[in-house]
């Protein structure tokens, strides 16, 4: 019953801010700012815009590396609209608590930037500042989604396009200022605690004219000779990212094993088309591309050799990532085997 009377006193709040308008022109905004602040005045009274107009409902301090401007701010978060529905997540226990959990998808840390236009300005001016290890839980008005940058509160209001307001719940776990640095660095760390694979194998060790991709050869060759660029070849790979999280695979039982296999697929060996250079490298009948890194790698092969590449993300899926299983800026993992033509 206090919710029905909690949700009646809203309408009423909100429908007296529209009675109280001016018959004028509007800006963009104007109906969402009284709509808006008929909201906070219910569920937040006390509560005053900071910044550029952001609200902040909870707030811990950090204490690592400060927030700036034009950073890589690797994040969890929770994100829900005004009316408590989460639209966004990043923890395995939130899917597990929404019944939305998979085995086969990535959860932990996204990384956002705080360059200017690459990020919502109320998002940016919430994260600039903070340190990691801090957590805020904030209160963005629709008005400051908008991936524009302007000087007042009120600029953001007569301009903007309007966007959806929103409640974010967010922790700063890292932050760098040099992500491809950073990526070169979980490589060395992965390297390092897999020297039984790569021995002494180091980042500076990376393959000759490509930065950030790295081969460790599993099985030698049996012919060290280059393939004709008009050759055809078979492989069975397996694509991992640096926890040992596999999102891809050409083998059924690992697929199985990693509660990624699908029945509609077939799991077989993958054919490639080989030419002239690296980048002319494509999969399957179609003659699909393939990421940079997947093809260095193949590319330092011979016939039926096995071996590990592993490469940073602006040789895989870049600040994209791909799906639900490649976060952005995730540098990936690929072991691939040369193997027999499989017969029909």
């Amino acid at each position: 019953m206090k919710k029905i009377f909690k949700t009646a006193a809203f309408v009423v709040l909100a429908l007296a801010a529209a009675g109280c308008a001016k018959a004028v022109t509007e800006g963009p905004n104007e109906a969402n700012k009284r709509y808006f602040d008929a909201w906070m005045e219910l569920n937040h009274p006390d509560v005053k815009p900071t910044g550029i107009g952001i609200y902040i409902l909870e707030e811990e301090a950090g204490n690592g590396a400060e927030v700036k401007k034009d950073n890589y701010v690797y994040v969890d978060y929770t994100i829900t609209d005004l009316q408590g529905n989460i639209t966004s997540y990043t923890r395995k226990e939130t899917a597990e608590q929404l019944g939305e959990y998979s085995k086969a998808d990535y959860y932990g840390p996204k990384v956002l930037t705080t360059f200017e236009n690459t990020i919502q300005a109320g998002l940016a001016d919430a994260l600039i500042g903070m340190k990691v290890g801090g957590r805020k839980k904030i209160i963005i008005p629709s008005w400051l989604m908008t991936y524009k940058s302007y000087d007042t509160p009120e600029e953001y209001l007569e301009n903007s396009s309007s966007g959806t307001s929103a409640v974010y719940d967010i922790t700063v776990t890292d932050v760098t200022t040099d992500i491809s640095k950073y990526e070169i660095g979980e490589i060395s760390h992965y390297i390092a605690e897999n020297i039984d694979i790569f021995g002494r194998l180091t980042p500076a060790d990376s393959v000759k004219g490509h930065y950030g991709c790295y081969y460790k050869q599993l099985t030698a060759p049996v012919d060290t000779t280059s393939f004709p660029s008009d050759t055809s070849i078979y492989i069975n790979y397996t694509g991992k990212l640096l926890n040992g999280q596999v999102f891809d695979t050409t083998i059924e039982k690992v697929a199985k094993d990693n509660n990624i296999y699908s029945a509609s697929r077939a799991y077989e060996p993958t054919k490639i088309n080989w030419g002239e250079k690296y980048s002319d490298l494509t999969m399957g009948s179609s003659n699909s591309s393939m990421i940079s890194g997947f093809a260095i790698t193949l590319w330092q092969m011979r016939a039926f050799e096995k071996g590990i590449g592993v490469f940073y993300s602006p040789l895989g899926y870049s600040y994209n990532g791909s799906g639900s299983t490649i976060p952005g800026y995730a540098p990936l993992i690929f072991e691939i085997e040369i193997v027999e033509e499989p017969e029909d």
